[in-house]
C-alpha cells in the first residue's frame, strides 16, 4: 500500500527520457489529486485507484499507461495536456473525463469498460482507438478534433454525442452515429 503523498512525490520528480514512475499493481485507497502539476512518465498498469483520480489542468510530460487499471468513482482529466501517448487499454472507470484535454500522441482506450466518456473539446494529434471498448452510458465527442483518425472496430457505445466533432484521418470500425461536417457516418 502506498499513500497519495508518496505517489505525488514520485510523480513530480523531474522528467527524464527513458525513466518513469512505476505504479504497476498499486492499490490506492485515498483520492489521488494531481491538479495543475507537472508529472513525469508513469505506469499505473493493473492498479486500482479506489477513491478516484483528479488531474485537472495537469501536464503529463511523458508516456502515460493505465492498461488494465481500475479507477473507482471519477477519473477527472479535464484540460490536462498529455505531451505523449495516453495508453489506457482495458481501463475500467465509471467516468473518464478528458474534456478540453490535449493529447499530443496516441489515445488508446481499446477494450476499456467505461460508463461515461467525455472528450468534448479535446484535441488528439495522433490516432485514437476505441476498438472493443464498451461505453455503457454515453460518449461525448462534441467539438473534439482527432487528427490521426479513429478506430472503433467492435466498440459498443450506448449513446454517442458527436456535435461538430472533426476527424481528419481515417475512420474504421462501426459506431452508430454521425460526425458533423463529414459526408459519411462514423463507421
Amino acid at each position: 500500500m502506498t499513500t497519495a503523498d508518496e505517489i505525488i512525490a514520485g510523480l513530480t520528480q523531474p522528467w527524464q527520457h527513458g525513466t518513469h514512475f512505476d505504479g504497476r499493481g498499486l492499490i490506492v485507497e485515498e483520492p489521488l489529486i494531481l491538479d495543475g502539476l507537472e508529472i513525469r512518465s508513469l505506469d499505473f498498469s493493473g492498479s486500482h485507484l479506489r477513491a478516484g483520480l483528479q488531474a485537472r489542468g495537469t501536464r503529463f510530460l511523458g508516456m502515460v499507461w493505465f492498461r488494465d487499471a481500475r479507477i473507482d468513482r471519477a477519473c477527472e482529466l479535464e484540460q490536462a495536456h498529455f505531451r505523449n501517448d495516453l495508453r489506457a487499454d482495458g481501463l475500467q472507470a465509471d467516468t473518464l473525463n478528458l474534456a478540453a484535454c490535449r493529447v499530443d500522441g496516441i489515445l488508446s482506450l481499446a477494450a476499456a469498460k467505461i460508463g461515461r466518456l467525455d472528450l468534448a473539446g479535446a484535441v488528439v494529434l495522433a490516432n485514437m482507438t476505441l476498438e472493443d471498448a464498451e461505453i455503457t452510458e454515453r460518449a461525448d465527442l462534441s467539438g473534439a478534433e482527432i487528427m490521426g483518425g479513429l478506430s472503433a472496430a467492435g466498440a459498443e457505445i450506448a449513446q454517442l454525442q458527436d456535435n461538430e466533432a472533426h476527424i481528419s484521418g481515417r475512420i474504421s470500425g462501426h459506431i452508430s452515429g454521425h460526425i458533423s461536417g463529414r459526408r459519411q457516418p462514423l463507421g
